[in-house]
């Protein structure tokens, strides 16, 4: 559990100290008024990565300090790019800090989406529920071991004047690798990128409109509906029926109210820059360009650059005969079989149970009557060394499964791949199932979510609540919401408010009681003043 969190010159933030409290705490306030970097700081401090701009405008340098049970850790950022890391007063390196808080806090947010979206991640999770872990971490080091045994006969079998070719070729492919420098999921953060820019006049032209028709013109969809709104609560005295058209109306503001806030946010945040376009569509070219010829995906550009490495190595000092690298070779063939036929055998077994809890997960965040289904499978090749059902199988790193999510949100459609049908909102309530799912298996005792909401409402919204606070139970939980059926549920209710001073910005947070908390859910949420009310 996370007891403290000290921040100064982070971001916008001048100077901040929060107790931080066990249970449920919602993070509201209005769009960019720091909430998420009220996270980002939480992060940074637990090892995340940090980068200069993340100084306050006109400071030396940034300090986060964190207090968990045992330990305090401490982050410097300095203004000229360099980051410093302390235990307990005591320096240490950003991988040890890293590795240190990777049990401590679990963080959700749009990144996350992006990973379950991600086909090739699929298979970790399964492996988590599994528990498979030592098996798996043998069978990938005898996948390591044999890529580079079979590179070292393959060597053994060569020339010098073919050797001499194939380490011209793997020094130029390298190189081509480390200049590129490629990251896991950057793909997927360019081509959303790229996506949004190059539609981004039709996008900012559609939102103006849509605002200035929301709540800004003369007779506005807002005044209108309000005005309705009041008319018919007028009448409910007369005849209580009319308490669900008048609830429906007042619930039809609020959401358009909260439409009109965050188009306000994406508004401010959007703005066309040719040149960056140029530079993500070229940085896109160079990402999709080693794509295609090292195997089709980032994971496997970089597994490339290691095999790389191993075969120069063993092509400059060749050690071991033919006949001894080959029966090398057999034997680690024949115990990287049976191991990945048994983890083939547990991930067959514990999948279904793993889908019928995420359904029974989904049902509680209103995806009633939805499938989940867990596909695994295997890719048949002469060249395999793996046999199951008198097939020769590819193997990987992680055995010979190749496992996919499915999805069918609507009783009786098809499961199809999720990360081509799934909308927003239910990719929220995926990801909070799954974290459900995982609770009692994960060593976390701290869950973060930033925007878990996004994307639902209505019923929808209080299922999510009714989940966070389950999860509460057994967890420390911090989320930042936009909608009140979660806010009403919380423990606490942390207020992040932004105010400008002299022409600086400021950011301060609060803890509301349990009468502040309602009036500022109602005014936050129906954008209706207190006094009036």
């Amino acid at each position: 559990m996370i007891h403290s969190l000290y921040i100064k010159d982070f971001a916008i933030i001048d100077e901040m100290e929060l107790d931080l409290k066990p249970g449920l705490t919602v993070i509201t306030g209005e769009t960019g008024s720091g909430k998420s970097i009220l996270l980002d700081a939480l992060s940074v401090s637990l090892g995340r990565k940090a980068d200069k701009i993340m100084v306050r405008n006109g400071s030396n340098r940034s300090v986060i300090e964190t207090k968990l049970e045992n330990s305090t850790f401490r982050r410097l950022i300095f203004s000229q790019g360099r980051t410093r890391a302390f235990c307990n007063d005591q320096p240490i390196t950003i991988g040890d800090l890293r590795k240190a808080n990777e049990t401590v806090v679990d963080f959700h947010g749009q990144h996350d989406q992006q990973l379950i979206l991600n086909v090739n991640r699929h298979i970790d999770y399964l492996d988590r529920y599994c528990g498979h872990d030592a098996d798996l971490g043998k069978t990938s080091q005898l996948y390591s071991d044999l890529s580079e045994l079979k590179i070292k006969l393959k060597n053994a079998l060569q020339s010098a004047d073919e050797r001499k070719d194939r380490l011209e070729l793997l020094n130029f492919q390298a190189n081509e690798i480390d200049a590129a420098n490629p990251k896991v999921g950057e793909d997927i953060i360019l081509e959303n990128e790229y996506k949004k820019m190059s539609h981004i006049e039709e996008i900012l032209k559609t939102l103006q409109s849509l605002q200035g028709q929301i709540n800004s013109d003369d007779q506005s969809i807002v005044d209108i509906l309000s005005h309705n709104h009041r008319l018919v609560e007028s009448l409910v005295q007369y005849d209580e029926n009319l308490k669900v058209i008048s609830d429906l109306l007042q619930s039809s503001v609020i959401q358009l109210q909260e439409a009109d806030a965050e188009i306000s946010g994406q508004l401010s945040l959007t703005e066309f820059d040719p040149d960056e376009i140029e530079k993500v569509e070229q940085r896109l070219q160079v990402i999709e360009s080693l794509k295609r010829k090292y195997g089709g995906s980032i994971e496997s550009v970089l597994e490339k650059r290691i095999y790389i490495q191993k075969e120069v190595k063993s092509l400059t000092s060749p050690e071991q005969s033919e006949d001894e690298l080959t029966k090398k070779i057999n034997k680690k063939e024949k115990y990287f079989s049976q191991l990945a036929i048994s983890l083939h055998k547990s991930r067959v077994q514990k999948s279904k149970k793993l889908s019928n809890k995420i359904e029974n997960a989904m049902a509680g965040l209103n995806m009633l009557g939805s499938d989940f289904e867990i596909k695994i499978t295997q890719q048949i090749s002469k060249n395999g060394f793996v046999s199951m059902d008198n097939n020769l199988l590819d193997a990987n790193a992680k055995g010979i499964d190749t496992v996919e999510f499915f999805l069918s949100a609507n009783p009786g459609e098809p499961v199809k791949p999720l990360a081509t049908i799934a909308s927003g909102g239910e990719v929220s309530r995926i990801m909070l199932a799954i974290k459900t799912v995982f609770q009692d298996l994960d060593p976390v005792q701290t869950l973060v979510f930033d925007e878990i909401d996004s994307g639902i409402s209505g019923k929808a919204a209080e299922k999510v609540a009714e989940q966070l606070v389950k999860l509460s139970k057994s967890k420390q939980v911090f989320c930042i919401t936009h909608l009140s059926q979660i806010a009403r549920r919380a423990d606490h209710h942390l207020h992040i408010v932004k105010s400008v001073k002299n022409g600086q910005t400021f950011v301060e947070a609060n803890y509301l009681n349990e009468l502040e908390s309602p009036k500022l859910i109602l005014e936050l949420f129906t954008g209706m003043e207190i006094e009036r009310v």
